[in-house]
C-alpha cells in the first residue's frame, strides 16, 4: 500500500514538472506573438489542477505518515501490557510444566506400585496354579487307583472268560478227532502206545499242512492231499474215542480283585483249570482201547496209501520231503532205488507201464511214474514202482 502511494506521488510530481515545462515553453513561444487569452487561461487551470493534485498527494502522504506514527505510538503504549501478558503466559507455562513433572512423578510412582502389585499377583497366581496342579495330581492319582481297581476286575473277568473258551475249544477239538498232547507217558500199554502214535501222526501231518500253506509256494494239490490224509487220521481217532468229551468243569471265581497278588491268583487258578481239563482229556484218551491187529494193519497202509502215494505223485522220486521219509522210516519202509538209464526194468520188481525210445540203453528204466516201496530190513517189495522202459 505504501509503495503504491509513493509511486502515485512520484507520478504526480513528474506530471507537475512536465506541465511546468510545457507552460514555460508556451510562454516563450507567445513572447514573439500576441498573447492568447484563452490559451493562457487553459494553462493556468491545468497548472492549478496539477497543483491541487500535488497538494492532495502531499496531504495524503502526510496523513499516512501521521497514521503510521499514531499506530507505532499506540503499539509502544501497548508494549508493556503485551510483555506483561507474555510474562504471564510464561509463568503459566512454567507452572503447568511443574504440574506435569509432578504428575509424571506421581504416574511413575503409581506405575512402580502397579508393577509391584502385579509381581505379587503373579506370585499368588503361581502359588494357586501349583496348588491346583497338586490337587489335579491327587485327583488323577485317585482316578488311576480307581481305574486300576476297575482294570484288575476287567482283566480277571477276561482271564476267566478266555480260560473257559480254551477249555471249550479243547473239548470240541477232542470231539472232532484232533490230536492232543500225549507226552511223558511211562509204562504205557500196547493199546496206549498205539494211541500215542496215532496222535503223533495226526499232529505232524497237521503241522506239515500248515507249513506248506504258509509258504505260499507249495503245490495246491499236494496241500489237498495232506488235508485228506489229516482228515482220515482224525476220523480214525474219532472212531477210537467213540464217546463225547467230558462235561465242562464250571469255573466260578470272585472277580472283585484290587491287587497284583489277587489278580495273579486268578491267573494261576485259570491256568490250573485248563491244565486239569487237559489231564482229563488225556485220561479219556488213554482209557480208550484199540485192536492191536487192526492198528498194525492200519498204520502201514495209511502211510503207504494216503501219504506216500499221494505225495509222491507231485514230487520227484529223488526229492521226497523229509517229513514223508520220517513216516516211512517209522514203519520200516524205504523207496525202491532206481537209477535212470542204468537200472534194468524187471517185471518181478517193477510195474512196467510202457516203453519209449530214448538215447538210453534199451531195456533200462527211463522214467519213474510212481516210486515203489520195500522193507528196509529184508528188501521185500511192498509196492512195485511204476516205470517206463526204454527201447
Amino acid at each position: 500500500m505504501s509503495h503504491t502511494i509513493y509511486k502515485l506521488f512520484f507520478l504526480t510530481l513528474v506530471l507537475f514538472g512536465l506541465t511546468l515545462i510545457a507552460y514555460s515553453q508556451s510562454i516563450v513561444e507567445q513572447s514573439d506573438t500576441e498573447p492568447d487569452f484563452f490559451g493562457s487561461l487553459l494553462w493556468i487551470l491545468l497548472i492549478s489542477l496539477v497543483a491541487l493534485v500535488v497538494l492532495a498527494a502531499i496531504v495524503y502522504f502526510i496523513y499516512q505518515v501521521v497514521q503510521q506514527w499514531r499506530t507505532i505510538h499506540k503499539n509502544s503504549l501497548n508494549l508493556p501490557r503485551i510483555l506483561q501478558s507474555v510474562q504471564q503466559v510464561s509463568n503459566d507455562t512454567a507452572s503447568r510444566l511443574k504440574k506435569i513433572e509432578t504428575t509424571q512423578f506421581s504416574v511413575l510412582s503409581q506405575q512402580e506400585k502397579i508393577e509391584s502389585d502385579l509381581e505379587k499377583t503373579n506370585d499368588r497366581i503361581n502359588n494357586i496354579n501349583s496348588a491346583l496342579g497338586d490337587l489335579k495330581t491327587n485327583i488323577e492319582t485317585d482316578d488311576e487307583e480307581e481305574q486300576t481297581l476297575i482294570d484288575y476286575q476287567q482283566e480277571a473277568e477276561r482271564e476267566i472268560q478266555e480260560a473257559q473258551e480254551q477249555v471249550e475249544n479243547l473239548a470240541n477239538a477232542y470231539k472232532d478227532g484232533k490230536p492232543i498232547d500225549m507226552v511223558n507217558i511211562e509204562n504205557s500199554t500196547p493199546s496206549q502206545n498205539a494211541l500215542l502214535i496215532l496222535n503223533w501222526i495226526a499232529r505232524d501231518i497237521e503241522e506239515w499242512e500248515n507249513d506248506l500253506e504258509h509258504s505260499g509256494t507249495a503245490n495246491p494239490d499236494l496241500i489237498q492231499t495232506l488235508r485228506y490224509a489229516n482228515q482220515a487220521i482224525k476220523d480214525k481217532l474219532k472212531e477210537i474215542r467213540g464217546i463225547e468229551p467230558p462235561l465242562l468243569i464250571p469255573l466260578d471265581m470272585e472277580t472283585d480283585v484290587s491287587t497284583d497278588v489277587e489278580y495273579n491268583e486268578i491267573q494261576n487258578k485259570c491256568n490250573a483249570y485248563i491244565s486239569r481239563f487237559k489231564g482229563i482229556l488225556l485220561g479219556y484218551q488213554l482209557g480208550c482201547t484199540i485192536d492191536e491187529a487192526e492198528y498194525n494193519q492200519f498204520i502201514p497202509q495209511f502211510i503207504k496209501d494216503r501219504l506216500f502215494n499221494g505225495v509222491a505223485r507231485f514230487v520227484q522220486s529223488d526229492q521226497l520231503p523229509e517229513q514223508l521219509n520220517q513216516f516211512l522210516q517209522f514203519v520200516g519202509y524205504e523207496v525202491v532205488p532206481i537209477e535212470i538209464g542204468k537200472t534194468i526194468a524187471d517185471a518181478r520188481m517193477h510195474d512196467i507201464q510202457g516203453s519209449k525210445q530214448t538215447s538210453a540203453e534199451p531195456g533200462t528204466i527211463v522214467e519213474v511214474v510212481l516210486p515203489g516201496l520195500r522193507r528196509a530190513v529184508d528188501g521185500e517189495i511192498v509196492q512195485k514202482p511204476t516205470v517206463i522202459r526204454g527201447e
